[in-house]
C-alpha cells in the first residue's frame, strides 16, 4: 500500500507561518492572488508591509498600506493578516516565528535577484525557507509602480486594484 499521507509535523511545526514581505504601495489583484494561494499552503500567512523610516519614498504610509491591505483581505481573516515591519525580512521572519518567506515571481528578470536575496537570507537565517510562486498569469503584468503611474492620469483600474484602494489613489494623487 502507498502511503500519500504527507509527514507528520513536529510539536514545533505544528503551526506553519509564513511571511509575504513587500512594500504594497499599493497592494493590488497580483498580491491579494498570492495571498490567498498562500493560505492554501500555510496556516497562517502575515502580509508584511516593509518600510525604512530614514527613506522611505513610498506614496502611502506605511499605517495607510497597512490599512489598505486590511481592507482588501478582510474575507481571508484570520488565516492572513497585517503587520508592518522595518529592517531584514529574515529578521522579521525569525523574530515572529515564522519558518517561510513568500515571493511572488512575474518575469526571468524577477528570479535573479529573488534568487541571489534567498541565497543571502540563508546564510544569515539557515532555518527560514522562501518559497517562490508565479505570478497569476492574468496579473503577471501588474506592478504597484504602473497602477500608481496610470491612476495619476485619472484612469480608473477596476481589474487591477479593490475600489477602496482605487478611492485612496485618487485622493492621494488628486485626480478625479
Amino acid at each position: 500500500m502507498v502511503n500519500n499521507r504527507m509527514p507528520n509535523r513536529t510539536a514545533e511545526q505544528a503551526h506553519l507561518v509564513a511571511i509575504y514581505p513587500g512594500s504594497f504601495d499599493p497592494i493590488h489583484f497580483g498580491h491579494i492572488d498570492v495571498i490567498r494561494r498562500s493560505i492554501a499552503i500555510f496556516d497562517e500567512v502575515i502580509v508584511a508591509v516593509a518600510y525604512n523610516p530614514h527613506k522611505d519614498s513610498a506614496l502611502f504610509t506605511p499605517d495607510e498600506r497597512v490599512e489598505m491591505i486590511r481592507e482588501s483581505i478582510r474575507d481571508l481573516e484570520p488565516r492572513a493578516r497585517v503587520d508592518k515591519f522595518s529592517g531584514l525580512s529574515v529578521d522579521y521572519a525569525e523574530r515572529i516565528g515564522a519558518r517561510v518567506i513568500i515571493r511572488s515571481l512575474r518575469a526571468v528578470t524577477d528570479f535573479d535577484y529573488e534568487l541571489q536575496m534567498t541565497h543571502m537570507n540563508k546564510q544569515m537565517k539557515e532555518t527560514v525557507e522562501t518559497v517562490f510562486l508565479f505570478a497569476n498569469p492574468k496579473l503577471f503584468f501588474t506592478a504597484s509602480r504602473l497602477i500608481k503611474e496610470v491612476a495619476g492620469y485619472g484612469k480608473r483600474l477596476p481589474d487591477l486594484v479593490p475600489e477602496p484602494v482605487m478611492n485612496r489613489l485618487r485622493i492621494k494623487l488628486k485626480v478625479d
